[in-house]
């Protein structure tokens, strides 16, 4: 009877100094996760705020974790969502953000601000820039700001060194075509001035 006593109570302390040491953390990131993955209903936008908002509360989520929770957001659409957790990324970790993620950053804020820049967009685009000259997703965008200033021959410089920065043939597709609508805007643009 008492090694059964005895047993029953080892189990129960065990338990508890799991849930010390950080089980209450583990339990809400695989609760998250398990929502996540879960069949999206009518209420999952707003359970999926309320969800992201306690895990962002965990004392010992890593960057890593933060990063993949939000590219996953991004890619699948929950641009307000990914922007917190990048932002809260941004703020807990700033060491270790790198290019990548400044350039995500600029495009979560691009996407919610519809589709337009702001000074929230063009720094971000800026610190991604400055951790990786090379980055082509921030090139591509800062390629679209300067083509939407009229910059053409810039939106040129920056969409070749994205081209020869990409892998996907898809990603190489859609840089050409937005270089040849600056080529064609160049053209225009030395038309009008030989007139």
């Amino acid at each position: 009877m008492t090694n059964k006593v005895l047993l029953f109570s080892l189990i129960i302390f065990t338990l508890i100094v799991y849930l010390f040491i950080g089980g209450f953390d583990n339990l809400t990131k695989q609760s998250f996760k398990t929502f996540y993955e879960s069949e999206k209903d009518l209420n999952y936008i707003i359970e999926l705020d309320n969800r992201i908002d306690e895990l962002l509360q965990i004392n010992n989520i890593s960057s890593s974790e933060l990063s993949l929770l939000a590219m996953n957001l991004l890619a699948d659409g929950y641009y307000a969502q990914s922007y917190k957790v990048l932002e809260n990324y941004i703020q807990n970790f700033p060491s270790q953000a790198d290019s990548e993620l400044y350039a995500s950053f600029a495009e979560v804020q691009y996407l919610l601000n519809n589709l337009s820049f702001n000074k929230d967009v063009l720094k971000a685009l800026s610190k991604s820039l400055f951790l990786d000259p090379s980055n082509h997703k921030a090139l591509t965008m800062n390629g679209l700001y300067l083509f939407s200033q009229s910059k053409f021959e810039e939106a040129l410089k920056n969409w070749s060194i994205a081209l020869e920065n990409v892998t996907s043939e898809d990603q190489k597709k859609s840089l050409i075509i937005v270089m040849n609508s600056a080529l064609k805007e160049l053209e225009i643009k030395q038309n009008n001035n030989s007139k």
